[in-house]
């Protein structure tokens, strides 16, 4: 119903405020509104009847369009909306927003749950009829049916005397563990490794050995990471109001609901504080022209950054006064996409991270070396990369991995990851006493809680510190 209010204006003329609730183009509840004027100059019982006349039109004429538009939404919700058909507009949304590795595993659960849907009946069916039943007998499936490996080679039967398993292990044919296992547990080994024994004791392949495929189950996090996608898309559906319930959120994966993927650092993955010390003393050892491999390896040591941080890392990004480092961006590489930017991955990983002394001098030794080639770099800072190759151009992300590699194995170092050096970071922080939450700030986790569970065993045994307090006290 149309409701109207006169007033004055200034002047001291009639005007009125008409409002009529309707439905926009998109069928949501609306309140249209219209004024009018008394430009004939009526008396207010005349301008009042005339306004309750165009007050009616005006009702008349939303209520048409609204009932057009109702129309319009009906016959659309009766269209058939395909599982394909959402999937498609969600991953155009996906590429938009370069969410490039989550758009790869969005196509790898649309073809595998395509294929699902095909089996069933179900895909050419609305949304609606895809039930929990349905998406948990898919998820049951990564269970039954698994993950094709290699092809490895069976003991047929018992090998001769004269295969010594000792001599194997000494030439590095077959360790003494695999072979323990293929005697006694009747355990598939290597087809190479087969080969080797029967060229080296002239026997037969055939004879010994037959060709056999082995199907490992997927993880659990595996089949979580295809529920996630679901569930999100589903999530999606019941945003546009094509469905009322997701049908995913009442499925099960494995026990629990923990993330097994937030493991402990194992020791093995990171440098203690003497091979850190060693690591740097390297890297300092470096001859001059290679100081765009030093720099970078050792900034990503003493500041924690991961590989596409440090290679979206530009120059405009060090502040040399307060002596921090700003993380904006990262630098990735993708095969569909190939080299590009984006924002770092959550809120806080926009963080600042303090640069020690050190590292600020051989920043500014990096930067000499940069204008040696420009002597505007001064005035370009947002365009060099602190990443870079020899021409000064930006590094592909890939190349400070492998940088790393070579570098360890020259100097006979232990093998630790781009990633093992971020781990490093927080280790060595967290064995100096350095408080949890400010760790977490400059590893730029979303919760301290995340930094504990991954390098609690880091921080050091403080028993007799709260011990000790206690006995003050009392």
């Amino acid at each position: 119903m149309a409701y109207f209010k006169i007033t004055q204006s200034k002047k001291g003329e009639l005007q009125a405020k008409i409002q009529v609730s309707g439905k926009d183009s998109t069928g949501k509840s609306k309140l249209f509104v219209k004024r009018l004027y008394n430009t004939d100059g009526l008396t207010e019982a005349k301008f009042r009847k005339q306004v309750e006349r165009f007050a009616l039109d005006f009702e008349e004429e939303v209520i048409k369009a609204s009932r057009e538009v109702h129309d319009v939404v009906q016959e659309e919700r009766k269209r058939v909306l395909t599982f394909t058909e959402l999937m498609t507009e969600w991953k155009a949304h996906l590429k938009m927003d370069l969410s490039v590795n989550y758009y790869e595993h969005a196509e790898a659960v649309e073809r595998r749950f395509t294929e699902f849907l095909v089996e069933q009946g179900l895909a050419d069916k609305p949304l609606s009829e895809i039930t929990v039943r349905d998406v948990q007998k898919f998820l049951n499936s990564f269970q039954e049916h698994g993950v094709r490996g290699p092809e490895v080679a069976r003991l047929k039967k018992d090998l001769p005397k004269q295969v010594n398993f000792r001599e194997l292990a000494r030439e590095h044919i077959l360790s003494r563990c695999s072979s323990h296992r293929m005697k006694k547990l009747d355990a598939n080994i290597d087809r190479r490794s087969a080969e080797r024994i029967c060229e080296k004791y002239g026997l037969d392949f055939g004879e010994y050995f037959e060709l056999v495929t082995e199907y490992r189950p997927y993880s659990v996090e595996t089949v979580k990471g295809y529920r996630r996608v679901l569930r999100t898309l589903f999530n999606e559906a019941i945003r546009y109001e094509w469905i009322v319930k997701n049908p995913v959120c009442a499925t099960k994966v494995g026990a629990g609901s923990s993330n097994a993927t937030l493991r402990p650092v194992s020791e093995k993955e990171v440098f203690t504080i003497k091979e850190a010390r060693a690591f740097i003393e390297k890297l300092n050892g470096l001859p001059a022209e290679e100081i765009n491999r030093r720099v970078p390896l050792k900034f990503m040591l003493l500041t924690g950054v991961r590989n596409a941080e440090m290679c979206g890392l530009r120059w405009s990004d060090i502040d040399f006064e307060k002596k921090v480092v700003h993380i904006r961006r990262n630098r990735l590489y993708n095969k569909s996409m190939g080299v590009y930017e984006k924002t770092p991955k959550t809120q806080t990983s926009a963080r600042d991270i303090p640069l020690t002394d050190a590292l600020i001098e051989d920043l500014k030794e990096y930067m000499a070396w940069f204008r040696e080639a420009d002597r505007s770099f001064d005035e370009h800072l947002d365009e060099y990369y602190l990443a870079s190759n020899l021409y000064r151009e930006p590094l592909s992300p890939q190349r400070l991995g492998v940088w790393l590699r070579n570098f360890e194995r020259e100097w006979g170092m232990k093998a630790v990851t781009c990633h093992g050096l971020r781990h490093t970071y927080c280790s060595l922080l967290l064995s100096q006493s350095v408080p949890i939450q400010t760790v977490s700030k400059y590893m730029g986790h979303s919760d301290s809680t995340i930094t504990l569970k991954v390098y609690s065993h880091f921080i050091p045994d403080t028993q007799e510190k709260a011990l000790s307090a206690l006995n003050k006290i009392l």
